[in-house]
C-alpha cells in the first residue's frame, strides 16, 4: 500500500463536488465542508512560475467563494512547504495516515450496520462529532455521495446510540471515516467494537488492508488505533493563507 494508492482511495471514498488539475497539482472543492475536500495538493516538482501557479489556484477557489488552502503530502516537493510558509500560509493540524493489514473475524455483537446512513446513524454522528448545525446540509451531501460498498455502523449503551462511524472499500482498501463516540461514553469499548465490525465488513468485501486518518495531537485516538495494530504510513498537513481581521 503506497502513499499514492492510499491518497487516491481516500479521495474517492470522501469525494469533493468538483476537482481540477493544474499540471500535477490537484484542486478540489465541496461547499466549504471538510478541508480535505476543499484544498489543493501541490504534487510533483515546483513549477517554474510558482507565484503564477499560486495565483491560478487562488482564482479557482475565489470563483467558488473559497480561500486557497493547501494540503501538503509526501507526494509534494519538499520545498513547497517552505515556499508556502514564506508567502504567509500558516500551518494547520498535522494529520497521521495509519494503516494495517485486515484480520479475519466475525462481526461483533451489539453493533448495527447498514449499507447506507440511517437516521439513527446521522443523529448519533451529529451528537458525537458535535457538528456545527450550520454545516449539516453540506455534511449530509458528502455522506450521501459515499460510494459503495460502504458500511455505516452504530454502537449502543443500553437503548441509547452512543457511537458511529463508517467504512468504504475502494480499490481493495478499506477506509475508516467519521469514527466518533459521545464524550460521556468514551473509553468503554465502543470504538474498538465498531472498528472490529468495519474490519469484518472490509474482509467480506475483499479488502486486505485498511487505512484511516487522525489528527496527530489526538493522543487518545492514536493510542487506540496503535493498540489495534495500526502504524503510521505518512503525514500531511494544511497551509492556509493568513487574512488580516479573520
Amino acid at each position: 500500500m503506497t502513499v499514492e494508492t492510499i491518497e487516491r482511495a481516500a479521495a474517492t471514498a470522501w469525494p469533493p463536488n468538483e476537482w481540477a488539475t493544474l499540471g500535477e497539482w490537484h484542486l478540489s472543492a465541496g461547499d466549504g465542508f471538510s478541508r480535505r475536500r476543499n484544498s489543493a495538493v501541490p504534487a510533483g516538482p515546483l513549477p517554474d512560475d510558482l507565484d503564477g501557479r499560486l495565483s491560478e489556484v487562488a482564482d479557482w477557489y475565489s470563483a467558488r467563494g473559497l480561500d486557497p488552502l493547501y494540503r501538503v503530502t509526501p507526494l509534494c516537493a519538499p520545498a513547497i512547504d517552505g515556499a508556502l510558509e514564506q508567502r504567509g500560509f500558516r500551518l494547520e493540524d498535522p494529520v497521521l495516515v495509519m494503516t494495517r493489514s485486515l484480520p479475519e473475524g466475525a462481526m461483533p455483537g451489539g453493533i448495527a450496520a447498514s449499507p447506507m446512513a440511517t437516521d439513527d446513524w446521522i443523529t448519533t454522528e451529529l451528537d458525537a462529532l458535535e457538528i456545527d448545525r450550520g454545516l449539516v446540509d453540506p455534511w449530509l451531501a458528502v455522506i450521501r455521495a459515499v460510494p459503495s460498498p460502504a458500511s455505516f455502523v452504530t454502537s449502543k449503551s443500553g437503548s441509547e446510540y452512543v457511537g458511529a462511524g463508517f467504512g468504504v472499500v475502494v480499490s481493495g482498501l478499506l477506509g475508516v471515516f467519521e469514527m466518533a463516540v459521545r464524550p460521556d461514553q468514551q473509553r468503554r469499548g465502543h470504538a474498538t467494537e465498531m472498528m472490529s465490525a468495519l474490519h469484518s465488513f472490509g474482509c467480506g468485501e475483499g479488502a486486505e488492508q485498511a487505512y484511516l486518518q487522525v489528527v496527530e495531537d489526538n493522543d487518545a485516538a492514536v493510542g487506540l488505533y496503535r493498540s489495534m495494530g495500526y502504524e503510521v504510513s505518512h503525514r500531511y498537513w494544511y497551509r492556509r493563507a493568513f487574512m488580516e481581521g479573520r
